[in-house]
């Protein structure tokens, strides 16, 4: 679209379908234009690939084998189980850690193997293996560790387990540096260089999955299950909560898993850990089918709170317990520590802003950069992500560690921060991360100075209307589509998310029918009917106060919405969920 697809907030891109491509596609697999545009835009053409995307089963998932190391990690792992010997999973502190944690401790529970677990406290330990948990595991007497979601640039660790006369294999998602830690047993990580396996998305979760699979294929190899093999299906719901809390993309496997974990969460055999915390979440305890949006923004942040602040073993203890009555504790336990960290997080960013407003920070078009001597550190990392909501600047947020600034930073689709910051990392004690995310330490005295390079890299690297956050329309549609069997298409998308976001769809010259009125406590929320060719819309419009005046001063617009049913006293409608207006060229 041209400059003058712009609202007041928002720049609005649309990479229009070849229209003879969109008809075919329509046509040979007998679906709506508009979602026919989503399928080709998703790379999706055959009748084959589309049947795949809207009903691919269980069956659909990959050989795990594929997986470079896989057949040597799935040995090692089932001798270990059929001789008994002692077992230990390293994890990690985050959803997704945790869950890999979960899912391999509860796989090898009931396949009797003698197994225990070690998840690192992130304040005293930081993220992934060190030498002195390695030291404890050892002195437990286990015989092999099983890494989860972290490891594979633990090359001094895997060496020193070694030395110690403990195997190791590791599983993770993360991108591999060149070096590998090449003394362990195996390394089981899609994203090394030469593993040929076609799923590079998988979350750490999904990583312990594939091997889960590997594993129980293994030992009924050997005839080891006197009765029924455990059926892992019922472990998907972890590998949801896992693959949803660290944003993976939900498509290719993620997509089946996802799929199948959210009818074991709205099912009758739901996991009694999440059923608990459903029930002391005001918000959901009365909601009948959980959705990708309420594991990301309501369950995951209470699995996630006990490892921002502290320890993440009640998390974990919540995802494996049988006990109903210590389920219950442990989510109201997560529930309170979530609303404290919610506390935290809110008093912490008030003071960012205060701080970025004082100081004119936002006013520049370059980053922002903003340390205090003490913040809690398991919060910055959301804060940096908040502030880079409001203000669409590349953002670092730092707190004192040990004498000098640690923190996390966050970034804009126009400018990629690990290579900014490895272009100034002669002033920084460390550094990590990928194009939107980053963590850093810095000397302090240093951080006048690399405030002022950051700002100026970020000066040259960025056009000034990059900093306006840009709205992706996936389709174009016309009102005659906006019918039942279009909605019916729209809940087989689901599960949204990461890589399958919600379709945002456009529509041109849609008229105010009536006078618009504003709903909400705080009277924020824009209600308003539409009409186009005869056929009258409902629109709601979440915070849109700011669009009052052209409301108020025009009769034609371009909108951006997405679709969703709303009931009212037992009747279902079509309402347009509105992302952005703007007055009709």
């Amino acid at each position: 679209m041209d400059k003058n697809y712009r609202s007041i907030k928002y720049k609005w891109k649309y990479d229009k379908v070849d229209g003879d491509i969109l008809a075919r596609v329509a046509s040979e697999n007998n679906i709506p234009v508009p979602v026919a545009e989503l399928m080709i835009k998703k790379g999706l053409e055959t009748k084959e690939d589309i049947d795949l995307f809207f009903n691919g089963s269980l069956k659909s998932l990959r050989n795990p084998f594929d997986i470079l190391d896989m057949e040597k990690a799935a040995e090692r792992i089932a001798q270990a189980v059929m001789n008994h010997e002692s077992i230990c999973i390293y994890g990690d502190y985050d959803v997704d850690g945790v869950t890999a944690t979960a899912l391999m401790y509860i796989f090898l529970m009931q396949c009797g193997a003698n197994v225990s677990y070690y998840i690192p406290n992130r304040l005293e330990e930081g993220y992934g293996l060190n030498k002195d948990a390695i030291t404890e595991i050892h002195q437990r007497g286990t015989n092999l560790i099983i890494t989860v979601d972290c490891g594979i640039s633990a090359i001094d660790e895997v060496l020193l387990s070694k030395e110690l006369g403990m195997d190791i294999i590791i599983t993770d998602h993360h991108q591999p540096s060149k070096e590998l830690p090449v003394a362990a047993d195996a390394i089981i990580n899609p994203m090394r260089e030469n593993d040929l396996y076609p799923n590079k998305t998988l979350a750490g979760v999904g990583v312990a999955f594939k091997v889960v699979m590997a594993l129980r294929f293994t030992l009924r190899k050997y005839n080891f299950f006197q009765q029924d093999a455990p059926n892992i299906r019922n472990l998907l719901d972890i590998v949801t909560l896992g693959t949803i809390a660290d944003v993976m993309p939900l498509i290719d496997e993620n997509r089946i898993f996802v799929r199948h974990g959210l009818e074991l969460m709205n099912g009758d055999s739901v996991r009694i850990g999440i059923d608990e915390l459903k029930k002391v979440i005001d918000s959901l305890s009365t909601v009948k089918k959980m959705k990708t949006s309420n594991i990301g923004y309501q369950i995951a942040p209470r699995i996630n709170a006990m490892g921002r602040m502290a320890s993440s073993d009640k998390s974990l203890k919540l995802l494996v317990t049988q006990n109903r009555h210590e389920a219950r504790q442990l989510a109201v336990e997560l529930d309170n520590e979530n609303k404290y960290r919610q506390m935290i997080e809110r008093d912490i960013l008030q003071q960012t802003f205060d701080i970025i407003e004082k100081n004119r920070y936002a006013e520049d078009e370059g980053g922002i950069v903003v340390a205090s001597e003490d913040w809690h550190p398991g919060v910055i990392g959301i804060v940096a992500s908040r502030v880079v909501d409001k203000y669409f600047r590349p953002t670092i947020i730092l707190t004192d560690d040990n004498g000098v600034y640690k923190g996390s930073a966050r970034s804009i689709p126009s400018f990629h921060l690990y290579d900014g910051l490895s272009s100034l990392s002669d002033m920084l004690i460390s550094f990590g991360g990928h194009k939107y995310a980053a963590g850093v330490k810095i000397a302090k005295e240093n951080l006048d100075e690399f405030r002022k390079k950051f700002n100026e890299l970020v000066k040259a690297n960025v056009k000034k209307e990059d900093f306006i956050p840009e709205i992706n329309i996936d389709a174009e549609i016309e009102s005659k589509d906006i019918t039942s069997e279009i909605m019916q298409y729209l809940e087989k998308l689901e599960p949204y998310g990461q890589g399958n976001k919600e379709p945002v769809f456009f529509m041109r010259n849609v008229s105010k029918y009536q006078y618009e009125t504003y709903v909400g406590k705080e009277q924020n929320h824009l209600k308003c009917i539409f009409e186009k060719k005869g056929m009258l819309f409902d629109a709601i419009g979440f915070n849109m106060k700011d669009y009052k005046d052209i409301i108020a001063e025009n009769d034609e617009f371009d909108i951006l919405f997405s679709l969703v049913h709303n009931t009212w006293k037992n009747t279902k409608t079509i309402q347009l969920n509105l992302k952005d207006i703007k007055k009709s060229e």
